[in-house]
């Protein structure tokens, strides 16, 4: 399978900049997931790709070959749209069959396109049943089969998940991440749901205003966001304004306001200097109630209110400075009202130092 590298793609609307220089590296055989806010330019990235749309700037490379301006039906990508746009009177086979009619193929080859498409989904065994006597998890399925039958070099899904209940949206999840595995089929998917995002993505890439602001594996943008958006935007997080004192092999140290923390830099290449203003992220999980301080990274306090949700309470733990840190407890104790004094500590390599 190919690799994909989007160089300065633009696309606006009237006055309107929708897309405004997008790079993306999109590897052979991974599933890359876009996430952002409504109106990033997720779908119209899509769309510019599947050739539904043309760019008006910048270059779409197919393991080193411009695509850029190459006829849709000459890309051998396929898309699925939100709306699964399966036809109603056709069976979940012939549904499966109808991307194929176009090639010329013997009936007996698109039959078994088809079929090998829908084992592929699992979803094989609903091959004469009709859509509307399919869940939505299943009508995705097929959906997803049916452009499967077409042996696609790139996979471009449009928010696959958007229209599913609970355990249809785990059904799904499943069967794309089991799709990548089983074909090796490169795959960009737009989400809207960080959380499945973080469950089915090799790398994840967000945007905002039309830009790729950060991109990598899952994990490292959690933990090491490029900036306090980017932070806020993929989960909780405490933000806590500091100035840089020392600087140092990736580490930091920072007066702030619930006093001196030490703790790593999200983006080590570009440090701060000493003197100059910094975000301290911690996420709420990274922080541990103690009866006893750390020697570092310590801070006193109470908890002014909880909310328990059975495996985990999310408390408020305010600081004698006024600072309110949120603390997500894991196994969690009946805290609200104690009069213990208590102490909330993070690990260094848990305070992350982003850029103001």
């Amino acid at each position: 399978m190919p690799t994909l590298r989007l160089t300065g793609l633009r696309r606006q609307f009237g006055s309107a900049v929708v897309l405004d220089g997008v790079d993306l590296i999109v590897e052979s055989g991974t599933l890359c997931c876009l996430l952002g806010p409504s109106g990033s330019g997720k779908t119209t990235l899509l769309k510019l790709l599947a050739g539904q749309q043309e760019s008006q700037g910048g270059t779409m490379l197919l393991d080193n070959r411009d695509i850029t301006f190459t006829p849709a039906a000459a890309r051998g990508f396929g898309f699925v749209p939100q709306n699964y746009a399966l036809f109603p009177h056709l069976s979940v086979l012939e549904n499966a069959a109808f991307s194929l009619d176009a090639e010329k193929l013997p009936a007996a080859e698109i039959k078994t396109r088809a079929l090998e498409a829908l084992r592929l989904v699992g979803a094989e065994a609903w091959a004469e049943r009709r859509p509307q006597e399919l869940s939505g998890g299943q009508q995705q399925r097929v959906a997803l089969a049916r452009v499967l039958a077409l042996r696609p070099s790139l996979l471009l899904l449009d928010e696959p998940l958007s229209n599913l209940d609970a355990a249809s949206r785990l059904e799904v999840r499943e069967a794309i991440r089991g799709l990548v595995r089983a074909t090796g089929v490169t795959v960009l998917c737009v989400l809207h749901d960080q959380k499945d995002a973080y469950a089915m993505a090799d790398r994840l890439a967000v945007m905002r205003a039309g830009r790729i602001v950060q991109a990598g594996r899952p994990i490292d943008l959690y933990r090491r966001p490029a900036d306090s958006w980017t932070a806020t935007f993929l989960g909780a997080a405490n933000l806590v304004p500091g100035k840089v004192t020392q600087v140092g092999a990736g580490e930091f140290v920072a007066e702030t306001p619930v006093g001196e923390v030490r703790g790593a830099l999200a983006t080590p290449d570009e440090p701060p200097a000493a003197g100059d203003a910094i975000t301290v992220c911690i996420r709420p999980e990274c922080l541990k109630l103690d009866f006893m301080a750390p020697d570092e990274n310590a801070f006193a306090g109470e908890i002014v209110s909880s909310l328990f949700q059975g495996d985990v309470s999310l408390h408020d733990f305010k600081t004698p400075q006024g600072t309110v840190l949120r603390i997500a407890e894991a196994n969690p104790r009946q805290r609200v009202g104690s009069k213990a004094k208590v102490f909330a500590w993070a690990e260094p390599e848990d305070l992350v130092g982003l850029r103001r």
